[in-house]
Formats: C-alpha cells, structure tokens, sequence
C-alpha cells in the first residue's frame, strides 16, 4: 500500500512536520471585564449608598413594592408656598432618591435572566431629624402607579444626569475656575477642585473684551 509507505517515510523524517500544512485554529479575542465597549458611546459611573429599604404596599389587596428610606441630618422643608413652588421644592428635595430608584432600576435590567422575582422601587421616603416645628418629620413620593410612569419619570433623571455631566466636561475643558463663583455650600466639592486648575490653564478673555 503506497499510502502506507508515504506515511511511514514521513513519521520516520526529521523533516517531516515543516512539510506537514500546520492547521490555524482562529479564537475570537476575549472581552475585558469592567471594560466596556468602545461603541462610541459616552459613559459615566453613578455610585450611591442606601441607608434602607422597606417592603410596602401598594394598597389593600394589592401586591407589594420597595420604598427607598434616606435619612436626613438636616431640616425638613416647609411647603408652605404655591402648589407649584411646593412641586419644585419636593422634586429638588428626592432628586437623590430618584436616581438610586435609577440605578437600582439598571441593576435589575443587567440581571433580569435571573430567575428570582424582582419587586418594583416605587416609593420614596425622606426621614428629616427636624422641622420648621422642631419635630421629626418625614417626605414621601410616589414614582407612579404603573410601570409606564415610573419609567418616564426616572428616564428625565437619567437625561438630567446626563446634562450635569456634559456641563462638569465643558467647565473641565474650559479651564474655567471662575464658573464657579457664586457657591456659598463650604462642602461643595467645587471648592476642592478650583485650586486643581493649573497655572496658566485658566481661560482669560481678550484684552478687547470681545
């Protein structure tokens, strides 16, 4: 049998694996942990801590969402205006909330194959230590009844984020300390990241004012 002879020849040349066509195995490259992908879309970390969460319900006879509780070392505010100054006040006053319902909200999308039952976070609480009576008060907010206006409500707390991020790079890139004047809260981080800006980097307007 020839084929026989050609594959004993073969085995027994020293040179026989550099005549052999070595086969190329192709692998796809893996992926990177906690990179993500470079899809040209502008990303920012968000980070929080909850101080707690209670079990409620929606009303009787009804199921069961979370409440998001954050305590307050301050006073509460006094809604004691317009219905529409009132609005502002609380919308201003959850805004922290809001966004932990926002990202605990992504963190149940990133694991939504896991088979566990997952609740809704729908309400908010602000525990206040004191009043405009000097008593301890606290702030409720309901995100909405159904899902369609809890999503509508956090998607404006995830574009509004996304504005606060935009002006942080445009005064970044603008090198402008001086677009912070005007901050009066001492524990504004604003006042640790002027003296960061470096000598001469400072944008000056012309000499002609223009």
């Amino acid at each position: 049998d020839e084929t026989d002879e050609d594959d004993a020849e073969d085995d027994d040349d020293p040179d026989a694996t550099a005549k052999k066509p070595s086969k190329t195995t192709k692998t796809k490259p893996k992926k990177k942990k906690g990179k993500a992908e470079d899809d040209g879309v502008e990303r920012f970390l968000v980070r929080g801590i909850v101080d707690r969460m209670d079990l409620v319900k929606d009303g009787p006879g009804a199921g069961v969402s979370l409440r998001i509780v954050d305590y307050k070392t301050g006073k509460a505010p006094h809604l004691k205006y317009t219905p529409a100054m009132n609005h502002k006040i609380m919308n201003e006053a959850f805004f922290q909330l809001k966004i932990y319902a926002l990202l605990l909200q992504e963190n149940k999308k990133k694991y939504k194959k896991s088979t566990r039952k997952s609740l809704d976070h729908r309400f908010l609480r602000l525990l206040y230590l004191t009043s405009h009576n000097d008593k301890a008060e606290s702030l409720d907010y309901d995100l909405g009844a159904t899902k369609e206006e809890r999503d509508a409500e956090l998607q404006a707390v995830h574009a509004e984020l996304a504005n606060v991020w935009k002006s942080i790079q445009e005064l970044v890139d603008g090198q402008d300390p001086k677009a912070f004047v005007g901050c009066a809260r001492p524990f504004c981080y604003c006042h640790k990241c002027r003296p960061r800006f470096a000598p001469g980097s400072v944008w000056e307007p012309p000499p002609d004012g223009n």
